[in-house]
């Protein structure tokens, strides 16, 4: 797992398993952004990764020029793992442990929502969110009024939500 772009392109990062957490790939990751780019300029943006894990999703944004992020996993051993991540070489972020939907007070243009594939949690925070431009990661189908783009890479459906 590394960073696909920008100004860190090609860092590594700590990857962490447990049965609710899984790395996005690379692979998809770079697709994920891919798309964004025709809705989006990361340049300066606002960005929460939800169910943070790795960070992957945020790093991503930090190395692209997004202008901060707000990481937030409530599983103390993924909020290790992104420190080790971040390590001394970022800034403009913070880092919380709260329950998601805690978590979702603040104005951002870009919300990464990749919740553990079992859970009802993606919709309950898409649901509680009212704006900014949404990437849901999920393992199944998913039909909601204001989906833009849908993309399935094997296991993974990304939905690009826009309220």
């Amino acid at each position: 797992m590394r960073i696909i772009a920008g100004t860190h392109r090609g860092k590594k990062l700590v990857e962490y398993y447990t049965s609710t957490t899984r790395p996005t790939t690379d692979r998809v990751k770079e697709n994920v952004f891919n798309l964004l780019g025709n809705y989006l300029d990361l340049q300066g943006a606002r960005v929460l990764d939800l169910f943070a894990g790795t960070g992957a999703y945020g790093i991503e944004c930090l190395s692209r020029g997004a202008g901060f992020v707000h990481f937030n996993d409530f599983d103390i051993a993924a909020i290790n793992v992104i420190k080790k991540n971040l390590g001394q070489i970022w800034h403009n972020y913070r880092i919380t442990q709260k329950d998601y939907l805690a978590a979702l007070s603040g104005e951002y243009d870009l919300i990464f929502l990749d919740p553990p594939y079992a859970s009802d949690y993606g919709k309950r925070a898409i649901d509680a969110i009212p704006h900014g431009l949404i990437v849901f990661e999920t393992d199944r189908e998913f039909n909601h009024p204001q989906i833009i783009a849908t993309k399935h890479y094997g296991r993974a459906w990304i939905y690009l939500i826009q309220k």
